[in-house]
């Protein structure tokens, strides 16, 4: 039954298409009317849960496509960003195939139909999950002014130096023929996207078999084709359309959680530690601090300020411009602990610990004089 209603359809389409655009002389409105013959008809056969729109697509780094004549979307659960009776911008992960639709193919316009499709195809697709499928890129004429194997030549001209994957798919010249993609490990089975292990061929057929064997390609492709939502998320956050800001109450922060900062997982434990500190901390950076606040705090707290970084005890660390190595501090804060808590130290190393306090204090000083 379907056959005969596209082969009836074929026919009833191009008396359509000649009747409208012989009597539109405007190029732009007889363009809209291709546009919307084709759906019409198509519409019939095609589930709804595949929305047809005009416009433009965008991904996530904000970046658009040339306009499209006909997007075929998710309708159910990806949303458009732009919703306007006479054009969409509709994000790629929510995008099964573009269509151009075109009244006569010749170079010129197979060229602004490889542009086109190229511009859609080369958008990247983030998705809630990683199983996705790519976006397909096809072309739909009436009528061509040049042979089918003339096209054929020019497109691949064209694609010579165009990745695979950014392909138009398949080409229909309605009153003529398809440009197809054939697997060339055996010339015998028909491939929906072209790729690395296809060829290009030509189906000579009736207007009633075109449009059937489009259908087909078409409904094969969109049956078989994974597509989920976009990460909203990632879209506002890349937007700057909004910026999600929370606070977790100290009283409710989880102890057992962990903080990331550049690329390491840091304890909770070890900031909220961090946190109740911030007052001699901001003594410190306001140059109020003495010589004593100074030991006391990175004595009480370097061991967790290093846990935030990849250190070793050959490592800089600066304080107020000045470098030190990680492991003279950190004997320095060692021994200063044992000082303050009346643990058995020998003269020596109280008077290096003395000696880096000093030090540390007249580094401070300079620092704050120089600010």
């Amino acid at each position: 039954m379907i056959i005969n209603s596209l082969k009836a359809a074929a026919k009833k389409m191009m008396i359509d298409f000649e009747e409208v655009t012989s009597q539109i002389e405007h190029k732009g409105e007889r363009g809209s009317s291709r546009e919307e013959i084709f759906s019409t008809y198509f519409r019939k056969y095609i589930p709804l849960k595949y929305e047809f729109s005009r416009g433009a697509i965008i991904d996530l780094s904000g970046r658009q496509s040339k306009q499209q004549d006909l997007i075929i979307h998710d309708a159910f659960s990806s949303p458009i960003l732009m919703n306007m009776d006479s054009t969409k911008i509709i994000p790629i992960e929510g995008v099964f195939a573009t269509i151009e639709i075109k009244s006569s193919l010749n170079k010129t316009r197979l060229n602004e139909c490889v542009e086109n499709i190229k511009s859609v195809r080369g958008l990247p697709k983030h998705p809630i999950t990683p199983f996705v499928s790519p976006t397909a890129g096809f072309v739909f004429a009436y009528t061509s002014d040049t042979s089918l194997e003339t096209l054929l030549d020019n497109l691949v001209d064209m694609n010579i130096e165009i990745d695979p994957n950014h392909q138009i798919s398949v080409v229909c010249v309605l009153d003529k023929g398809m440009i197809i993609n054939v697997d060339k490990r055996g010339f015998d089975k028909i491939e929906l996207m072209p790729s690395i292990n296809t060829t290009r061929a030509i189906i000579q057929n009736s207007m009633g078999d075109n449009l059937i064997m489009f259908y087909l390609i078409l409904m094969q492709f969109l049956n078989s084709s994974v597509i989920t939502p976009p990460d909203l998320f990632k879209y506002v956050e890349k937007e700057n359309l909004a910026k999600v800001q929370y606070i977790i109450p100290k009283k409710h922060m989880p102890l057992d959680g962990t903080y990331n900062i550049d690329g390491k997982e840091i304890g909770m434990q070890t900031i909220t530690s961090l946190i109740d500190d911030m007052d001699r901390l901001n003594r410190i950076q306001t140059k109020k601090a003495t010589s004593t606040e100074i030991m006391e705090y990175f004595s009480d707290n370097f061991d967790s300020i290093l846990s935030m970084g990849e250190f070793s005890s050959d490592s800089i660390f600066k304080f107020f411009g000045k470098e030190y190595f990680i492991g003279q501090l950190k004997t320095a804060f060692q021994l200063y602990k044992k000082i303050k808590n009346g643990e058995k130290t020998t003269e020596q190393e109280k008077a290096h610990c003395i000696e880096i306090e000093k030090d540390l204090y007249k580094q401070y000083q300079e620092e704050s004089d120089i600010s």
